[in-house]
């Protein structure tokens, strides 16, 4: 049993995914999946707070693993009607099936 945790263990560090922190994913900056995150995020930060943003550039993505992937993602949007630019932090759950859910999104 303890070799099989030890090869485990090996493997999660060599993807390095370990569970518990977050991991740097530059490959995922210009993946069309992060996009759609960000427009669900996008979608929240109107219903929920009643800010409308149209975003420009992905800063960064950092992926976690738990019971499915936590996402990360900062990106930065212009706030409609203004010309403000604000950086976005918004974090995106998504189970093993794929279903997705924004967990938290703030602009400032």
């Amino acid at each position: 049993m303890f070799k099989l945790l030890v090869v485990l263990s090996l493997i999660a560090a060599i993807q390095g995914q370990i569970a518990g922190g977050f991991t740097d994913r530059p490959d995922l900056l210009e993946q069309s999946s992060t996009r759609s995150m960000i427009r669900l995020a996008v979608n929240d930060l109107q219903a929920k707070q009643n800010l409308l943003v149209s975003p420009i550039k992905v800063l960064s993505v950092a992926t976690q693993v738990v019971n499915g992937i936590n996402y990360r993602i900062v990106f930065t949007a212009r706030s409609m009607g203004s010309d403000s630019v604000l950086t976005c932090t918004s974090k995106v759950y998504q189970q093993f099936t794929g279903v997705q859910s924004v967990s938290s999104v703030n602009c400032a």
